[in-house]
């Protein structure tokens, strides 16, 4: 693996404004956590269909080559106190994957969409705790592309391009923010945000406080009530991102870590459990493939039944990665893989839209960042004079009484997004990577982390590879890179296999050596992210 020593550090991120931040930081003689901040802030700025600084949420894991710890901040969005679990009209919809239909989807977009958001809370307490810099100074690349402009890239612009018209008619203030002169931006021009920049602003000097409290929590809560959604100042005043221990097993010589419920990453970390026994690089795509799918049809169902925020769902995370519990899964991967089974999709869930940014600096220190609107562009309210676009945090939760992850005052819903960091035996940095693409981000976390430490993959390879998915039921879909005779041949083995022109990205990564000095970064080819490094 071409790796190469780091005076500064490697950012990684799917904007180049986004790696540009971070690795300012870096140059500026900040640590990683520096840049993952700083970089996380400008990309809530220029991939407003993704993130947002009013993003529902977010979580992280930061690694501290010092003490050789990890250590994870929750900034995942929470219900408003007002919400209930019985707060949307629920029909029979059989014509529907789900079975079912929230009339006018007012629980995934529109005011009632909208829980308390994360994004900025977790941010400064993950920079106030781990970094090394002023806030103001992490804020500027930020502020600079609000208020001077950015180029959206072409995953944006198709998103503003696909909404204008609706947000025209129903979401005019979003319209306004995100259109040039009514039309959406073509290649190569940009948009600016002031007011956005404004608020920023207000929090580089007042800190988070400036955002949940104040001014901005009035406008915000006012005009969010105005237009008949429940979050209200005190929902913005009490909300608090905390600081916790990371999920951890040990694989194949590895430890590998990920962020807690309401995370996705304890499935992937059930299903690397179940494949640890079957020696990858030995067997051709189609039969790692026919491994995957099935432990990804034992362990959907598991997730979407049991699983939602620990605070109110009793949840053992040690049974749930126990010897005696993966054995009794392993049970139904080897009856699946003598005669794959129809399997079920427990509750469906079209939405994805999410960033990934990992960052190492030159001392070994990682952090592995996943952050969040929901669906694009979120709730697809903006709120005047602030310039912030709000997540669907409420849209989050499944909106059908008496589940798991039904909706509840103050709760935090289930959620993909699972940044991932590794270490090596003796304890020094491995990886740090992660990707964006609601469902498939646990099931793509599992390829990225087979290619990584069972096939000893450059992390650029780990990215590129084909990927399946399917989160408990057939149809699997496999994309097409991974060739036709790879598709045939999971047919053969029993499989429905619907090809796919990509599943999931872009992920970003970097693979750390030599005490965690030398790095290599890589970026997906389905996005149109960067590595830069010095």
């Amino acid at each position: 693996m071409n790796l190469h020593k780091r005076d500064y550090g490697t950012v990684v991120g799917p904007h180049p404004r986004t790696a540009k931040a971070g690795l300012a930081m870096l140059l500026a003689g900040g640590n990683a956590v520096d840049a993952a901040v700083a970089a996380a802030f400008a990309e809530g700025v220029v991939e407003p269909s993704h993130n947002g600084i009013a993003g529902y949420g977010g979580c992280v894991l930061i690694y501290r080559r010092k003490t050789q710890d990890v250590v994870a901040i929750d900034y995942n969005t929470a219900a408003p106190a007002a919400a209930s679990e019985d707060m949307f009209t629920i029909e029979a919809a059989p014509d529907v994957p789900a079975g079912y239909r929230v009339p006018g989807r007012v629980n995934v977009h529109g005011p009632l969409s909208i829980g308390v958001p994360g994004v900025v809370a977790g941010l400064c307490l993950a920079l106030e705790q781990f970094g090394s810099l002023p806030l103001a100074d992490v804020l500027c690349p930020a502020i600079n592309s609000a208020r001077y402009g950015y180029a959206p890239n072409s995953a944006n612009r198709g998103g503003i391009a696909g909404n204008a018209e609706r947000w025209k008619q129903e979401f005019p203030e979003t319209a306004r923010v995100f259109l040039k002169n009514g039309k959406p931006p073509k290649k190569g021009e940009t948009l600016t945000n002031p007011e956005l920049a404004r608020t920023l602003e207000a929090v580089a000097e007042g800190g988070h406080a400036a955002f949940y409290e104040g001014k901005i929590a009035e406008t915000i809560a006012n005009h969010i009530q105005e237009l008949g959604g429940c979050l209200t100042v005190a929902d913005l005043k009490n909300y608090r991102p905390f600081i916790t221990q990371p999920y951890e097993i040990r694989y194949r010589g590895y430890s590998v870590y990920t962020a807690p419920l309401g995370a996705g990453g304890l499935t992937t970390l059930q299903m690397l459990r179940l494949v640890e026994e079957f020696d990858m690089a030995e067997r051709p795509v189609a039969e790692r493939f026919h491994i995957f799918a099935e432990a990804m049809k034992v362990c959907w169902p598991e997730r979407l039944r049991r699983f939602g925020d620990p605070a109110f769902v009793d949840i053992d995370i040690a049974a749930e990665l126990s010897d005696d519990f993966i054995a009794t899964l392993s049970e139904k991967l080897k009856a699946g893989l003598e005669a794959p089974q129809p399997g079920e999709v427990v509750y469906y869930e079209p939405m994805n839209c999410t960033s990934h940014i990992s960052t190492a600096d030159a001392e070994g220190n990682m952090v592995s960042l996943t952050q969040t609107h929901g669906g694009g562009f979120g709730s697809m309210v903006t709120v005047p004079g602030t310039g912030l676009l709000f997540g669907h945090g409420v849209g989050r939760f499944d909106p059908r009484p008496g589940l798991a992850n039904a909706i509840g005052p103050d709760k935090r819903p289930l959620h993909n997004m699972a940044p991932f960091l590794a270490l090596r035996d003796d304890g020094l940095p491995f990886a740090t990577y992660g990707i964006p693409g609601g469902r498939t981000i646990p099931n793509n976390q599992l390829h990225i982390s087979v290619s990584l430490m069972n096939l000893q993959a450059p992390i650029q390879l780990a990215l590129d590879a084909p990927r399946l998915h399917t989160d408990g039921a057939e149809p699997i879909q496999v994309e097409s890179r991974a060739g036709e005779e790879t598709l045939e041949a999971l047919r053969q083995l029993g499989h429905e296999v619907t090809a796919s022109g990509g599943i999931g990205g872009p992920g970003h990564g970097i693979v750390l050596s030599d005490n965690g000095s030398h790095h290599a970064g890589g970026t997906d080819p389905r996005g149109e992210g960067k590595v830069m490094a010095k």
